[in-house]
Order: C-alpha cells, then structure tokens, then sequence
C-alpha cells in the first residue's frame, strides 16, 4: 500500500466557519493576554497574538489568517499599547505596529506556501501511484496477452507441422510462411500496446494493421480499401481481430493474386444490431475451388483453420464463400461502452 506524507494540519475548509474561528481566536487570545496583564512585565502587547495567527492560518488557511492578524493588530493596538483603550500613533508605536506586521505576513506566507507545496507533492504521489498501479496492470495484461499469443504461435506450428508431414516437398514454403505470420503477428503487437497509438479510434488502427500486412507481404499489387465504423473492443479482443484481419488478407494476397495479378479487397466493420458487430472481407481474386486437390483449396486449408479460431476467440461466428472471389463474414459480439 501507498503512503503518503500527512498533510499540513488544516481541517476548516469552508470560508464561514475559518474566518468565524480568526474572530474567535483573537478574541480568546485577547481575553488571555488581559488575563496574564498583571503577572507581565511591561510592554509585550502582542505576546498572545503571535500563535493565534500562526494556529489560524495552520488551521484555516492564508484569507482567515490575514483577518486574525489584521485584528490582533488593532486588538493589541488598542488595549495594550499606551495610551491604553485608543489608537493614538506615535513613532515607537508606529514602530511595535509595523513590526508586527511584518512578522505576522512573513508567518502567514511562510505557513501558506508550505501548505501549497504539501498539496503539490500529495498530488504528484498520488498520481504516480495512480501511475503504478495502471502500469502494473497493463504488465499484467501484457504477460496475459503475450501468453495467449505464444499458444497461437504453438497452434500455427502444429497446424504446419503436420502439413509439411502430408507434403515435406513444401517444407520451404511453410516455414517461410509461418516467419512472415509471426513477424506480423509481433507488428500487431506492437501497434497495439504502444502507448502513443493507445487514443487511435479503431478505423485507422484497422488500416494501420492492413498497411503493415502489405508490407510483409510485399503485396504492391493489391489495393485494400477499409470502411470501419469506430467499435468499442477491450485490447485483447483487438488483437485478435486485428490478426483475424492479417490472416484474411494474407490469404487474400497469397492465392487471390497468387501470380501478381493486381486486384483488390475490401474491408467492413459495420454494427448490424446493439452490440453486435459484422467484419466482411473480400476480394475480387480466383476464388476457391471446389475441387478438395485443387492448389487453391489445399494452401488455404490452414489459413481457413487459423481464420476460424480467431473467431471463436471473439465469441464469434464465420462464414467464407469462394464462389467469386472470396468474401469472409464473422459477425462477433461488441464490448459494452
């Protein structure tokens, strides 16, 4: 737990009740000194004036501690300063008076400016606390969030494991295929958990993660146009749209265009309900084939699987037709605002 300095003693707030008790103390503090008049050397008229501006400025801040000084002054000047029970001037008088009141608003600015300084630092630490704790958590969700891409990254490799096991003459193309996923993948990461990006609504961290799917792919050929609307999704649930999003459009990339013919796809994030959001990728490729040994179907066998766990991570459902080109449909829940 946190500790933090104890403030400064000052628990009347409001402005009735501190400038209230300046007037009281001063009127205690007079009745004390009329007390000790007769056990007092002569002179000493502001002997108990001193502390009740101290004690109200502590306690009620600098405007009621100028008050209590402004009346110990004319207190003390009429009752203890001779001639007695007026306000006669004369230059030593003059002299005590000035004095006092220099004392009295060096005391008044001292006490107030460390009181000021104390509620500064309270605020810093109370920030920096505040700091630490989101800092712990963000850690937390950063081990969390790495932890399930690391069982990702495990699902893919066995998923390829055993595709170079039904075909190891394609040992070369999945290995290079799974590096480019994970570099991707560690892109998207990164994006994600950078703080600088942390405010970008959801539409250009979308076309943020296409442009960098491109330029791993090295896909110059292809045109990605993004229509977003700007959901509400928690970070983890971001990551993996933004990797579902990756993988369709590699997939797109590598079989729809496989020879470098230029083409296009189109993304769209719309809300079809309250709380209920329908991502659609398609493009205007060669589409799948139906036959189950046909190049096309057999390379997206693993994207299609990949593709399907994504959407079960986001609690929802996918749909791909391949009859002209290949549009991919997940519909998912959206996170409450």
């Amino acid at each position: 737990m946190t500790r933090f300095p104890r403030t400064l003693f000052r628990p009347l707030s409001g402005k009735l009740s501190g400038y209230a008790f300046s007037i009281a103390l001063v009127g205690l503090a007079t009745l004390i000194r009329q007390a000790a008049d007769h056990i007092l050397p002569p002179g000493f008229p502001f002997l108990t004036y001193f502390p009740a501006v101290i004690v109200t400025t502590f306690i009620a801040g600098r405007g009621p501690g100028a008050l209590c000084g402004v009346l110990s002054l004319l207190s003390s000047w009429y009752f203890f300063i001779p001639p007695v029970n007026s306000f006669a001037v004369s230059w030593p008088v003059a002299t005590a008076l000035l004095f006092f009141a220099a004392v009295i608003v060096v005391d008044i600015l001292l006490i107030d400016g460390l009181q000021q300084r104390q509620e500064r630092l309270l605020e810093s630490q109370r920030q920096l606390a505040a700091m630490a704790d989101q800092q712990t958590l963000l850690f937390k969700e950063l081990q969390h969030r790495v932890a399930n891409n690391l069982a990702s990254i495990s699902s893919m490799l066995r998923l390829q494991r055993r595709q170079i096991e039904r075909a190891p003459e394609t040992a070369v193309a999945v290995l290079e295929s799974a590096d480019k996923r994970i570099e991707l993948m560690g892109r998207v990461h990164r994006q994600l958990y950078d703080p600088a990006a942390s405010g970008l609504p959801l539409p250009e961290q979308i076309e943020s993660v296409v442009a960098q799917a491109k330029e791993v792919a090295e896909a110059t050929h292809v045109t990605v146009f993004v229509n977003a609307v700007d959901a509400h999704l928690a970070i983890d649930r971001m990551m993996t749209l933004m990797l579902l999003i990756t993988e369709v459009i590699n997939n797109s990339i590598k079989h729809a265009f496989a020879d470098g013919d230029s083409g296009e796809v189109r993304l769209q994030l719309e809300r079809i309900a309250a709380g209920r959001l329908r991502l659609t990728i398609a493009d205007n490729g060669r589409g799948l084939s139906s036959d189950p040994q046909a190049p096309v179907q057999r390379h997206r066998g693993l994207g299609t699987t990949i593709i399907r766990g994504f959407a079960a991570q986001l609690g929802g459902t996918v749909a791909i037709d391949g009859t002209q080109g290949v549009t991919t449909i997940v519909e998912f829940p959206e996170d409450a605002g």
